[in-house]
């Protein structure tokens, strides 16, 4: 069912998609003004075709009213499933394949699916890890409706209950913001249908402007996952959500190694020896200068070894194991832990429940005073006598379902320590819930045999912590805030202190009193890792102050020109990386101002002073959504760069001239400022830096 408006661009990839997997289309043009009609007709897939009469804009669009003929409308061609499919919304090739499988196997009448809509950004083949759930297909059925809201309604017919909607593991993308055109296209079209905000009370997400590093490629659907994702479902249900191959493994145990052939075949044997009720596999990345590949070849011949060619970080040897695995969950049992018996087929359990992360029982394996000491600070969430639990937030370290570890990326691959928290909070951060499984056990030997190994352990993993927290406060700056200050200076090691002390009163007896040994200990390795935390902080860098004290990235909007020429830029300056983003606005990108929807370029074209400017960048910020907003309005004699460049590095231009150059073009960005020709919401040097830099990039 595919209801439209102005898609001619859209339709000719959108129908040869659905075609792959679907066998009639309904469709209805809602007034469109462009070839959207004749397209459609043409098309033998489009079985019936509605049309609403042609309007101008959206302000009549009534989406409930559009779905609920479409839906009456396909009671003709009797089908057994419907699916909501708009003109900006792809199924790719391996997604449908498994969904049209799915409807002809294991899919049960009188339910609905859920999908996971993911926002494609640029050329379509990458996309921002920030998906929703939506529901699209059902079972067809007599007498269905829609809910009767205008826009923004879940297109699920009043007739399924909410506990007959199962999530699948199933995706959409949506090409709806995969431009700065197309999101600007979007904001306008809801501006027009919603002026009053009746039906949500904030559209500016969808100006949204992803940073580069959020952008991930996307990713073919694995062949071995199933569709059903939900741990919802009835017993009967449990064969569906098994991979059609029975030879494919539904757990991949992934062990990483870096100069371990000391222990490596203690660890492995504790993994093959496993009695799991479902097939698993073993994987070995190894990435040192030893014989550590060798030993697990010789010795364990089913396993699979994957010998990086240099030594690497932990997060690129993680995403190496991940390449290659083909369970459905994903655990990274590390080159100097044990596991005990049973412990892969807890976390299976687990798993099967419908957590995508599950963590377990820590033993301690080095019964030196400082191997306590290390054991306390780093595995407080499963002291044996902990109970079965959900997390509140995000685990230490844990097993993964593998669908949404590939939605985020993997692990990051450039830092040292820390590489699985970052992932963990990103999980959390999207819905994930991790739970703990006191039969997946395994005991792990520290390397922090004496206190100088565990002071030095515990500042690295400080570093890391130092590293997360960078990266966390890396877009938007002033790491160094009242918050922070309290929580990761002046409260942090009482804080995790009493966190330990609050986690041992929960354990086994014998544990409390190895910690009554050990609390000078453990204070030492807190002080350590709180120590190389600051000094991961304020250690000096490039940009470093920018993030601590200032934005290291400043949004600007610049309206230059004049009358039918007028252009309005939005730019990103990144002073860490040295990098500037353009991209050019539409005039037409409706604002509010004085109570009434106004043009943005006929806004800034005002002659308003610099204390107007600053209130109405407030609007701005809200419609473009963004943190922080600078505005400057440049007069028509001043042309911007005409060229449309994207994260262009700004170069250090030296010499007599181009020093001369500058100062005459400050001198005379200042005069303009003093006479109003130029407005400004920053300081005037702010201003002249930022058009000096912008001057040079249009140049180079």
């Amino acid at each position: 069912m595919l209801p439209v408006r102005n898609g001619e661009h859209d339709l000719p990839e959108y129908l040869a998609s659905v075609s792959t997997y679907c066998d009639a289309i309904v469709a209805l043009d809602d007034g469109s003004t462009d070839g959207t009609y004749d397209i459609l007709a043409a098309h033998p897939m489009v079985k019936v075709l509605l049309r609403n009469p042609v309007r101008p804009d959206y302000r009549d669009w009534d989406d409930a009213a559009n779905r609920n003929r479409l839906l009456a409308a396909s009671r003709e061609l009797q089908p057994q499933w419907l699916i909501s499919l708009d003109a900006d919304e792809r199924i790719d090739e391996r997604d449908a394949a498994s969904l049209r499988d799915f409807l002809q196997t294991d899919a049960l009448p009188g339910f609905a699916y859920g999908f996971r809509h993911v926002p494609m950004r640029d050329d379509g083949e990458h996309f921002l890890p920030q998906y929703q759930w939506v529901y699209r297909l059902f079972s067809a059925g007599n007498n269905q409706r829609f809910p009767a809201l205008k826009l923004h309604f879940i297109p699920v017919p009043t007739s399924i209950p909410r506990y007959r909607w199962i999530r699948t593991t199933l995706r959409i993308q949506h090409l709806g913001g995969l431009t700065v055109e197309h999101r600007l296209q979007r904001f306008n079209k809801y501006l027009e249908a919603d002026p009053l905000r009746k039906y949500q009370a904030d559209y500016s997400h969808l100006l949204s402007m992803p940073a580069l590093e959020d952008v991930r490629r996307w990713q073919p659907r694995p062949e071995s996952v199933p569709v059903l994702l939900d741990g919802a479902l009835s017993d009967e249900l449990e064969d569906t959500q098994e991979p059609d191959d029975s030879t494919a493994p539904s757990l991949s145990a992934i062990i990483i190694s870096r100069n371990d052939e000391a222990t490596i075949a203690d660890t492995v044997s504790s993994v093959i020896n496993q009695e799991v009720p479902e097939p698993f596999e073993v994987i070995v990345v190894t990435s040192g200068t030893d014989r550590t590949a060798r030993v697990v070849r010789e010795q364990f011949p089913m396993v699979t070894v994957i010998e990086l060619p240099n030594p690497a970080l932990p997060g690129e040897a993680r995403n190496a194991g991940l390449a290659v695995a083909r369970g459905r969950f994903v655990t990274f049992p590390g080159s100097h832990i044990e596991l005990l018996p049973g412990s892969l087929a807890a976390r299976l359990r687990g798993h099967r429940r419908g957590y995508a992360m599950v963590t377990g029982i820590v033993t301690n394996g080095t019964l030196t005073p400082a191997g306590w000491a290390s054991y306390f600070l780093d595995h407080v969430e499963g002291l044996p006598g902990h109970g079965p639990a959900e997390f509140d937030g995000a685990p230490g370290n844990c097993s993964y379902a593998r669908l949404p570890l590939l939605e985020v990326g993997g692990f990051p691959e450039g830092v040292r320590t820390g590489e699985d928290t970052a992932v963990n909070r990103a999980l959390v951060k999207r819905g994930y819930v991790a739970y703990r499984e006191p039969g997946a056990g395994f005991i792990h030997r520290s390397r922090c045999t004496t206190p100088w190994k565990l002071v030095r352990h515990h500042f690295q993993r400080g570093r890391g912590s130092g590293r997360l927290l960078l990266a966390e406060y890396r877009e938007r700056g002033r790491l160094l805030n009242a918050q922070v200050l309290q929580a990761r200076l002046i409260d942090a090691i009482p804080n995790r202190l009493d966190r330990i002390r609050e986690s041992v009163s929960l354990a086994d007896p014998e544990i409390a009193a190895e910690y009554g040994r050990y609390r000078t200990l453990i204070m030492l390795g807190a002080i350590a890792s709180w120590a190389g935390t600051w000094y991961e902080v304020l250690r000096p860098a490039p940009g470093k102050l920018a993030v601590l004290l200032d934005r290291p990235v400043v949004n600007l909007l610049i309206a230059s020109g004049g009358g039918a020429s007028r252009m309005l830029t939005l730019v990103q300056m990144d002073h860490v990386s040295g990098h500037i983003t353009r991209r050019s606005l539409s005039g037409n990108l409706i604002v509010p101002h004085n109570g009434s929807p106004v043009p943005l370029a006929d806004v800034l074209a005002m002659d308003v002073g610099s204390s107007l400017l600053a209130e109405f960048r407030q609007k701005l910020r809200a419609a473009l959504n963004l943190d922080d907003l600078e505005c400057v309005v440049l007069p028509p004699e001043y042309q911007m760069p005409e060229a449309t460049l994207e994260a262009e590095a700004w170069s250090t231009q030296s010499g007599v001239a181009a020093s001369l150059d500058r100062a005459k073009r400050s001198i005379g960005i200042i005069g303009a400022l003093r006479w109003g020709a130029v407005r400004s919401t920053m300081s005037p040097w702010r201003t002249v830096r930022v058009l000096n830099r912008l001057h040079r990039l249009g140049r180079e």
